[in-house]
C-alpha cells in the first residue's frame, strides 16, 4: 500500500505544471552563472597558456639573431622580456633555461644525433664549464646526462651542428578555484581536474643559430 501512495505522488508531481517563476528564474540563472564562470576559467588558462608559449618562442628568437656574446646578464633580459609579454609581477612566477648544445663530430664518427643511436652535448665555454644557465638560482642546470635524457625531444641534427636550447615555467594562477584538487586511483595513482589551484606552463624550444654561432661569455 505504501509503494502504491508513493507512485501516486510521483504520478501527481510529474504530471503537475504548477511552479513559481521567480523561483525557477533564478535556479536558471544560477546555473547559467556558473556556466559562465567555469567557461571563462578555462578559457583564461588557455589564453596564458598560448601567451607563456608565444613568449617563448619570442625570446628564443632573440637569442638565435644574437651576433655578440651573451651571458648571464643577456639572460636575464630575457627573463625580463618574457615576463612582460605574459605580464608577470609575482616573484618567482617564472623562470627561463639556456642550453647550448651540439652534435659531436670526429674524423671517425660523423654520424648525425637523434638522441637514441648518438646523443647531444652540451657546449663548454672558455673554461671548460658547461653552458647551461637558468634565471633561477635553484632551477638546475643541464649537463650532457641530463640533457641525453630529454633527447627524444631534439630534433635529428647533423655532425658539427649547434643549437640552443630554451626553457620556460610559468605559473598560473586560476581566478577561480574550480574543479577537484586531486583523484586518487588505485590508492596511489594522482590526477588533477581543472583549476583548484596554480599550475605550470612549460615550454621546451630548439632553435638554430640565425647567423654566426651564439657565444657563451659569463661576463656578458
Amino acid at each position: 500500500m505504501a509503494a502504491l501512495t508513493k507512485l501516486r505522488v510521483l504520478s501527481r508531481f510529474r504530471t503537475d505544471e504548477r511552479g513559481s517563476i521567480p523561483i525557477e528564474g533564478l535556479l536558471g540563472a544560477l546555473m547559467l552563472l556558473t556556466w559562465y564562470a567555469v567557461a571563462f576559467q578555462f578559457y583564461d588558462a588557455f589564453r596564458m597558456r598560448a601567451v607563456a608559449t608565444r613568449a617563448s618562442y619570442t625570446v628564443a628568437d632573440m637569442l638565435s639573431r644574437e651576433k655578440l656574446n651573451v651571458g648571464p646578464t643577456y639572460v636575464g633580459g630575457m627573463q625580463k622580456v618574457f615576463d612582460f609579454i605574459t605580464n608577470a609581477t609575482i616573484n618567482r612566477q617564472t623562470w627561463i633555461r639556456v642550453t647550448m648544445f651540439h652534435c659531436p663530430a670526429t674524423e671517425t664518427d660523423k654520424r648525425p644525433c637523434d638522441g637514441e643511436t648518438k646523443d647531444f652535448a652540451v657546449d663548454r665555454d672558455g673554461s671548460g664549464n658547461e653552458v647551461s644557465y637558468a634565471t633561477l638560482s635553484d632551477i638546475s642546470t643541464h649537463t650532457d646526462a641530463s640533457l641525453k635524457l630529454e633527447g627524444y625531444r631534439i630534433p635529428k641534427m647533423a655532425a658539427g651542428d649547434t643549437a640552443v636550447l630554451l626553457e620556460s615555467s610559468y605559473w598560473y594562477n586560476p581566478v577561480l578555484g574550480i574543479g577537484t584538487k586531486e583523484l586518487a586511483v588505485d590508492g596511489k595513482n594522482f590526477t588533477r581536474n581543472g583549476f583548484a589551484y596554480s599550475v605550470r606552463f612549460s615550454n621546451f624550444v630548439v632553435t638554430r643559430p640565425r647567423g654566426p654561432k651564439v657565444v657563451w661569455d659569463p661576463t656578458k
